[in-house]
């Protein structure tokens, strides 16, 4: 690999990063210049010529990404192994890898129409950017303002080199910055959490419209949305197949690190006839009429409202339902009432369980039962 290839392909990795590798590899860091750079040595006494000048990030000299190549060229000497692969396995370490592969009589020959591809591109970027709300809040849809936090996020995301064989699209997403300095184990313990989002996700969506077509109701779709699926998720796919719908696809998603043992790949594949069942749950969850089923709501009455004449009345509980706050009414008997007048006075959280009717304008806890009082104390 020239020098100048070399240095593109370092954009994808950091010092920290190395340095981390170099733990993992068994090298020894026994000097910091200053904050310019740090000397690594390996500790057998046979090998005290090999040598590793680190360069760093805080105080980042003029010549750092010269540098920086120095120290992988030193790394691939001592290790006899070729630049590129040693690139690969830092990358691998510290990222994880999401690849799309679409499949179709027209991209076997590894190119795809322009149009299509750039839709392919865009919603690649639409599946991890649902998985991002997700790993937040789970929803049937997302709509509005992006958090900075998501944004952020997708900023981070590289797209990797392109694969023979049909048409392929690599996503490199690195583990979180702040988690890169704990990674000197040679079992990674970090998870990106939008990575792990969109694998359960995409299961739990693969499992919900498979029970659906063997004849199984649709609240499995909502049951799903717990796990990270979501009509944004559905749209994403669907994408992938194409303008007319007619390709296949496969998703394949691999956690950061190797370790001994190292964690299979999450594999999902759509076939066109599935793709049509994402479609049917795409519209599914962008409907105004639903139910949740078996939920627990917990959260502060905010209204009370009992006719004289009933001994029944409707409370207003302000709680969080999958991720998404909610006001639901909850029709209760004399004494539960009783009790909720009690909770509201002395701002006391209540909770109780059953279906969760949710319609364009209101919300209401369908059959409840099990209402009671949390007191204070009850939430340290």
């Amino acid at each position: 690999m020239r020098r100048d290839e070399l240095l593109k392909r370092l954009a994808d990795i950091t010092p920290d990063q190395l340095a981390a590798y170099l733990n993992l590899r068994g090298w020894r860091k026994d000097a910091d210049l200053g904050e310019i750079a740090s000397v690594w040595h390996r500790p057998e006494a046979e090998q005290e010529d090999a040598e590793v000048l680190l360069p760093s990030l805080r105080q980042r000299a003029r010549d750092f990404a010269s540098r920086l190549v120095d120290a992988v060229l030193s790394i691939a000497d001592f290790e006899g192994r070729a630049v590129a692969d040693i690139v690969a396995d830092v990358v691998g370490h510290f990222a994880d890898r999401i690849r799309v592969r679409v499949f179709h009589f027209d991209v076997e020959g590894g190119t795809i129409p322009l149009d299509d591809g750039v839709l392919l591109n865009e919603r690649v970027r639409d599946l991890i950017e649902a998985a991002a709300f997700a790993s937040t809040s789970k929803r049937s849809q997302y709509t509005g303002r992006k958090p900075d936090e998501t944004l952020e996020y997708l900023r981070s995301l590289r797209l990797g080199q392109t694969e023979v064989g049909s048409y392929v699209v690599n996503v490199i997403a690195p583990l979180p910055l702040q988690d890169t300095t704990q990674l000197v184990l040679p079992l990674i313990p970090a998870r990106n959490i939008v990575t792990a989002t969109l694998a359960s996700g995409l299961y739990a969506l693969d499992e919900a419209i498979d029970k659906i077509a063997a004849g199984g109701r649709k609240h499995a779709l909502d049951e799903a949305v717990r796990n990270g699926a979501s009509a944004n998720l559905c749209d994403a796919l669907v994408g992938l197949s194409g303008t007319d719908k007619k390709r296949g696809f496969e998703v394949v998603i691999a956690s950061a690190g190797s370790g001994s043992v190292p964690t299979p790949p999450a594999r999902f594949v759509f076939d066109p006839d599935k793709v049509e069942r994402v479609a049917e749950a795409a519209m599914y969850y962008k409907r105004e009429d639903f139910t949740l089923y078996d939920r627990t709501i917990t959260g502060s009455v905010e209204r009370l409202d009992r006719p004289s004449a009933n001994d029944t009345g409707i409370v207003t509980v302000n709680a969080s339902v999958d991720g998404q706050a909610r006001n639901i009414a909850v029709a209760l008997g004399k004494e539960e009432y009783q009790q909720a007048v009690l909770a509201h006075f002395n701002k006391h959280l209540v909770r109780c369980h059953g279906d969760v009717r949710i319609t364009a304008r209101a919300a209401r806890l369908v059959d409840p039962r099990g209402f009671r009082v949390i007191n204070n104390d009850e939430l340290l």
